[in-house]
């Protein structure tokens, strides 16, 4: 088992305000103040560089906390293990989609009617400039570097003081709290308890990754179809 140092996560989350809150900050000035036409043609192509530039240095701050790429493969566990572990990784993600969903559905006449986030983003513009950084934020770097935040650290480091059972309860909550979407916190929850349940399974973040980008994957996918049918 991977032990993580809850002063490893407090520093990653530090880097992550202070790196994120500069690299945002300066791009913001940039853009609005030295380029405020092309902002304003391309608004939509400013928030997805905002949205890439977030995870970018969510991930630079994983990777400085946790001792570069070899630290984040030791102490996070994103390393290859077996293609046994993905192929359960791909069916544990399946049988997650359909019980989220479920739940979802069931849970909507209290959490109010869910609304796909990725139709919410994806169908802000078309425009080449948006659909070029955004797509592989959502479908790649975001899955990485939650995978790497909420199973890695945080699941990581919670197992190490409480019972797994109750860490992933705790991890996958607050992985779908921070999503911010109510409506969709029954599948987000579901979703983290079998990733968390991977984790722990096969001791590598890299198949959870696999389960949290083929989902992010298939959304986009399913969206795009929607918004590009004819009528």
């Amino acid at each position: 088992m991977n032990r993580v140092n809850g002063l490893r996560l407090a520093a990653a989350l530090g880097l992550w305000l202070v790196l994120g809150g500069a690299v945002l900050g300066l791009t913001f000035v940039v853009v609005h103040f030295g380029l405020p036409r092309a902002a304003a043609e391309h608004r939509a192509a400013v928030g997805a560089l905002l949205v890439l530039e977030a995870y970018a240095t969510l991930l630079a701050a994983l990777l400085l906390a946790y001792g570069g790429w070899r630290g984040v493969r030791g102490r996070l566990g994103f390393r290859f293990t077996s293609f046994t572990d993905i192929a359960l990784a791909i069916v544990t993600w399946i049988g997650a989609l359909v019980a989220g969903v479920l739940a979802t559905v069931l849970l909507s006449p209290l959490l109010g009617q869910p609304r796909s986030n990725a139709t919410d983003l994806l169908g802000r513009s078309f425009d080449p400039l948006f659909v070029v950084p955004i797509v592989p934020t959502v479908c790649l770097l975001a899955p990485l570097c939650e995978e790497l935040l909420f199973r890695g650290a945080l699941f990581g480091w919670l197992r190490s003081r409480l019972p797994v059972p109750v860490a992933a309860v705790l991890s996958a909550a607050l992985f779908a709290g921070a999503h911010l979407l109510l409506p969709l916190f029954p599948e987000l929850f579901v979703f983290g308890l079998a990733a968390a349940w991977i984790y722990q399974r096969t001791g590598s973040t890299l198949n959870s990754f696999v389960m949290h980008a083929s989902q992010n994957t298939l959304a986009v996918v399913l969206t795009y179809l929607v918004l590009l049918r004819p009528g």
